[in-house]
Formats: C-alpha cells, structure tokens, sequence
C-alpha cells in the first residue's frame, strides 16, 4: 500500500477522482437543499463523534482529525497539513449551504451574546490569554481551535430547532455506543477488573457517556411510541456499557438524571423565579448526594462502587492545584498552558502528584479546577455567572415550550455539572464545551422571541 502511494501516477489519479467526486457533491449541495442539509449534519455529526466526550474517541482515523492535534506541540507537521486539508474541504464542499444558512448568522450571535454577556467576556478573555501564557505560541493556537469548535455549535444553534438538536444528538451517541460495544478497550487494554473504556479512551468518561446516551434514548422512546422499543433497546445497551465501564459515579448519575425529568413536569407549572430556584436547589441537593454517596460512605463506596474514601485520590492532588492557580488567581497559565508534560521539568503541573500512590494526574479531574488553570478565577467567575444565565435561560424555555425538547438544556447543564466535579471537560474541544454553548445560543434565541 505505502508503494502504490508512493507512486507519483497513482498519486494524481486519486487527485484527480477526489477533484471530481467533490465537484459533484458540491454541484449536488449547490442545487438540492435537502441534500445539503443532510450533508450538513452529517459532516457537523462527524465533528460532534471526533469531540465526543472530554477525550474525543480514540480510533483512526478520527483521533488525526481532532481540533486538538492543531495546538499539541508533539504534532507532526503532515498530521496538521491533512487535518487542514480535510477540514478546507468540508468548507469548500458546504460553501453554498453556509452561504445560505449564513445570512442571519451575525445578529443570532449579537442576540446570543446579548444574552449571555458572562460568555461573551470569557471568550474574550479566553482569546487574549496567549498575552500571559509561558507558551503563548500554544496557547494562541489553542484559541484558534477553541473557537473553531465554538462557532461551528453557535451555527448548528442557530440552523436547526431543538427537535432537530436532539436527533444530532443522539445518533452521534448512538455511534459511540455501537463502535464501543464492538471495541470495549479501543486504545487501552481492559484493567484487572476488565472495566471498559469503550472507543472515549477512559473508563470514567465511557461511563458517564452511556448514562447520557441511556437516558437521551430512554427519554425519546417515552414520547415516540412507535420507536419506543427501538429506543429502549439501545437504552438497555447503553446501560450495559455502563456498568461494564465500572463507574460508581455514573451510575449515581443515572439516577439524578431520572430524577431531574421525572420532576420537569411539576417545574413547567411554577413561575419562573420559583421554578428556576427549584433547579439550582435540585442541582446542590445532587452534588450533595454525590459527595455523601462517593466520599462519606465507606460501606457504599468500598464496598459497592469500588472507589476509596479520598475520590480515588483526587481531594489529596486538588489542594496542591489550588495553591498552583493562587501563584496566577486573575489570569491562570492560558489555554493549555498548565499541564503541559511535553515540557518536562519545566512543565507548570510537574511538582503536582497523588501523595499516597505517586500517581502523577494528567489533568485536574476536576471541570472547574482545570478552567481555572487555564484562565485564573477570573476566567472561572466568569464562566459561573453564564452557567446560572444559561440555568435560568434553561427554565425559562422549560415553561414555554413542550416536552421532550424543552427539558433537554436543563438535561444538559445538569449532566455537565455532575460530570465536572470529578472528571474534566468544560472547556476545551469536548462535545460538553461544543453542547455548552449550542444550549446558551439557542436557549438565548428562544426566550428572547417573546418577552417574559
């Protein structure tokens, strides 16, 4: 194979049937607006799939055409050159369609930031940090792939409704599931207790994907009667993937995001302001649950979802994080300027390791730490003041539209805010940052329709 792509002639003939394949789909996109929105959601599905989780998945030959692998400095330069090539050719081949989808683009995102002014500095502030980061090289880069993944979820927000949203949404996760049923450990060998990680690279983020993914499906078969059982069928797969994946957490994740739709009804009917704090009142009563079940019952957690009384070590390394973002409270290190093990002893997180194991952590298993590192408590307060916007915003459209689409960005934030208080993936080129932010800029076009 390497010689016959070696070969100048076999070289250009693939050039030139690319060259005319993609005139052809771009001719088809040009004049059929069915087929370029298909097309659309397909190669936007496809870039949802590569992000998925906080590690993307990790099979060829998506792991190349991660946003990631832009700003990662051991990239090999050919690796950069075709994820360019790939990504310029998606624009070029959907080029009429965006033209078209595009034209109301700019005052959807006025409106979005209109409503979401929290956000719209700490993108600001997240596109200056280059200016104090010790790599401002990487992390200017890093910028650049961190709004390439903002812009591409403010255009799905903006193009499709939320019935349309939810579709994306769970056929992306229903490829996620399948591919990891057929490779449990796609990157990594099975641990000695045979834990799953599936094709998302880690146990923990498999786990907590097949909760989402069990409970998006279980949710859509509950109000589609004649795909329910289709729908709870993958449902029970994704429940399988689940406790293969030998979470604790994920499963008392299930359970809050049951909880949280089974009460959504009740929550349609109360005012706003009473509706909205019977939200943030739900999500504190969930953190703590989460922390008395994983951290405070040793008969629970030892004895049943095999964690240790420390969160698996992670509350002995967080202390050791905070006095590290203390040395740069306002700014942080930039984008990805702290965990930074390519640079050896001058790696910003070397001096951070799990005291009783030596276990040297790769991040801060932490969402709001690992922001935090990135863009001070600056940045942090910022994101936190969008999230309780985006919880109201959420609550809002809750009472003004119709189940099941009105629930899913309560749905969301919720499971992102579990999700976060011991693994990462808040920010960066994750589908929950991607998913983030279509909930802020959809949410911010429904509910300024009316006045409320």
């Amino acid at each position: 194979m390497k010689e016959l792509l070696g070969n100048p002639l076999i070289l250009l003939i693939l050039a030139g049937l690319g060259i005319v394949y993609g005139l052809m789909i771009y001719n088809t996109v040009a004049k059929n607006e069915k087929v370029a929105s298909t097309f659309e959601k397909i190669a936007i599905g496809i870039f949802i799939f590569t992000i998925s989780g906080a590690t993307g998945v990790t099979v060829m030959p998506f792991t190349k055409f991660h946003p990631s692998v832009i700003h990662n400095a051991e990239t090999k330069d050919i690796t950069i050159i075709l994820h360019l090539a790939f990504y310029g050719s998606l624009l070029i081949l959907l080029s009429p369609r965006l033209v078209s989808g595009g034209k109301n683009l700019v005052p959807a995102i006025m409106k979005f930031l209109a409503t979401d002014p929290s956000l719209a500095l700490f993108l600001i502030w997240m596109s200056i940090s280059a200016g104090w980061s010790d790599t401002p090289m990487i992390t200017f880069r890093a910028s650049l792939v961190y709004l390439e993944v903002t812009f591409v979820a403010i255009y799905l927000a903006k193009q499709y409704t939320w019935e349309e949203l939810f579709a994306v949404w769970r056929w992306v996760n229903f490829f996620v599931l399948i591919w990891s049923l057929a490779k449990p450990n796609a990157s990594v060998r099975a641990d000695m207790a045979g834990c799953w990680s599936g094709i998302l690279g880690h146990k923990n983020q498999f786990s907590f994907f097949m909760a989402q993914t069990a409970a998006l499906w279980f949710v859509f078969g509950a109000y589609n009667p004649k795909k329910r059982l289709m729908a709870f069928v993958i449902g029970i797969l994704a429940l399988i993937g689940l406790q293969k994946g030998c979470s604790g957490a994920s499963r008392i994740l299930t359970v809050i995001l049951i909880a949280l739709w089974g009460s959504l009804s009740f929550l349609k009917k109360l005012p706003v302001q009473w509706a909205f704090v019977s939200v943030i009142l739900f999500m504190v009563l969930s953190i703590c649950v989460g922390i008395v079940v994983l951290d405070n019952l040793e008969a629970i957690v030892v004895g049943k979802l095999n964690k240790d009384m420390t969160l698996t070590g992670r509350t002995l390394f967080w202390p050791q994080i905070v006095d590290f973002i203390n040395k740069r409270p306002l700014t942080g290190y930039g984008l990805a300027g702290f965990w930074q093990p390519w640079r050896g002893l001058d790696n910003p997180a070397g001096p951070i390791i799990e005291p009783k194991s030596s276990f040297i952590p790769p991040h801060s298993h932490n969402g709001f730490l690992d922001l935090a590192c990135d863009l001070g408590w600056g940045g942090l307060a910022l994101f936190i003041i969008s999230f309780f916007v985006n919880v109201f915003k959420g609550v809002v459209y809750l009472t003004r539209d119709k189940l099941p689409y009105a629930g899913l960005p309560l749905f969301f934030l919720t499971y992102a805010l579990m999700t976060n208080l011991t693994e990462t993936g808040w920010f960066g080129t994750t589908s929950i940052w991607f998913w983030y932010i279509v909930v802020s800029v959809r949410t911010g076009l429904d509910t300024t329709s009316k006045n409320y």
